[in-house]
């Protein structure tokens, strides 16, 4: 009864639906050509991009290069179903859709009774294996396009009005008109390059660039206002967050007059080795450059540093005195001019380290020689002994 009423349906639609289906398979024809070279020329720019910063766009690009060759691969096979259709028309009606209302020749393409042919279940191997290849082609994210692809290519049973299954070719493609088939196949077609325009024209970019943004990639910058500050001074300065990563790579960099080479880069962090020289104010200037599209970047580098004598100063002092009893703890303390107190270590007889400072226990004799050894910042050391009474790192006490 079903066949019988669409049958009816095709018999009796008016020339005028015919004639508007064929409008609107032009207009769809015409917006799919003019995607194709969007989206070919999006995949030329981001094979460009690739070549100027593989790190950063080639996964994209190799990923864009599946989805144009998945997409051209299933548009030409949908293409091919249509010359089938427009085959039968006769020569110069190709534009005159008021006679191209019959059913039969997809019908006997695609059906073979109440079943399909093989090239009606060609025809859904085909959607399924598109939207299954471009699934896997895109990899893991991409939600929004991959609901896509199974909202608009799925080949599951379709409820009709009546909220009845019905499989879905017959559903789709089963007794109607030929301009009413081959609009729905543009109309697929349509769906293929709009998917592909939205991976290419921005989607696969967005991606790789989000990884690339990663919040594991990010690290505090504290900028202060002047490298050194006097003994109660505020430190003042400013914290910013950076971003560094292997992608972005300058392509030249220039300190100091000397050019640093692209394998001294890691990880996008562009190592400082430079000669401290005399005591004084020091400045740090250069430049990165960055080849962007045709166009080259430049960002100064700015900045400045001290250089100031090692320390070689140590003081040694009885806490409550200058002399030390025998039989008795004598609390001392010992520091080391720009040393910071858990790099200082002094060792001599009776003496033990007490939380910040020393206690001492005269053993013998009547002096004691203290030796204090500084752990300077560079890993080196400064050492001070007794040889210099009362102003370096020894001072020779008296027992009593």
């Amino acid at each position: 009864m079903y066949l019988v009423f669409i049958a009816m349906l095709a018999l009796n639609m008016s020339k005028e639906v015919l004639q508007a289906f064929g409008l609107i398979e032009e207009n769809l024809s015409s917006s799919n050509t003019a995607l194709a070279a969007v989206n070919s020329n999006s995949l030329i720019d981001l094979n460009q991009k690739a070549k100027e910063k593989p790190a950063q766009y080639q996964a994209a690009a190799d990923r864009a290069q599946q989805v144009s060759k998945l997409s051209n691969d299933y548009n030409t096979y949908l293409e091919g179903i249509k010359e089938m259709l427009t085959s039968t028309i006769e020569p110069g009606s190709e534009k005159d859709y008021q006679v191209q209302d019959k059913t039969d020749i997809l019908d006997n393409a695609f059906f073979q009774g109440d079943k399909l042919s093989p090239a009606g279940e060609e025809f859904k191997t085909k959607m399924a294996s598109y939207k299954a290849d471009m699934v896997a082609a895109l990899g893991e994210g991409y939600d929004d396009v991959k609901a896509e692809l199974n909202k608009k290519f799925s080949t599951g049973d379709v409820k009709d009005r009546e909220n009845i299954d019905r499989e879905y070719m017959e559903y789709n493609y089963k007794g109607y008109p030929l301009i009413a088939s081959k609009t729905k196949l543009t109309l697929l077609q349509n769906e293929i390059r709009n998917i592909e325009s939205d991976v290419m024209g921005g989607q696969l970019v967005q991606g790789e660039l989000i990884k690339i943004a990663s919040m594991n990639n990010y690290k505090s910058i504290v900028n202060l206002d002047k490298t050194a500050f006097f003994n109660g001074e505020t430190v003042t300065g400013t914290v910013v967050l950076g971003r560094y990563d292997d992608t972005t790579v300058p392509n030249k960099v220039v300190i100091n007059g000397q050019e640093i080479p692209q394998a001294d880069i890691v990880n996008g962090q562009i190592p400082l080795k430079l000669g401290s020289g005399s005591v004084g104010e020091k400045k740090i200037t250069g430049y990165m450059e960055f080849v962007e599209n045709d166009s080259i970047i430049k960002i100064d580098i700015e900045s400045e540093y001290a250089v100031i004598p090692k320390p070689n100063s140590a003081t040694i002092s009885a806490d409550k005195m200058n002399v030390v009893y025998r039989g008795v703890d004598n609390p001392m303390t010992v520091t080391f001019a720009g040393v910071p107190s858990n790099k200082v270590n002094a060792s001599a007889p009776g003496l033990t380290r007490s939380g910040n400072g020393y206690i001492m226990k005269p053993t013998s004799g009547k002096e004691v020689k203290i030796t204090v050894t500084g752990e300077l910042p560079s890993g080196g050391k400064s050492v001070r002994f007794w040889d210099f009474p009362y102003q370096g790192s020894s001072k020779t006490y008296r027992y009593h």
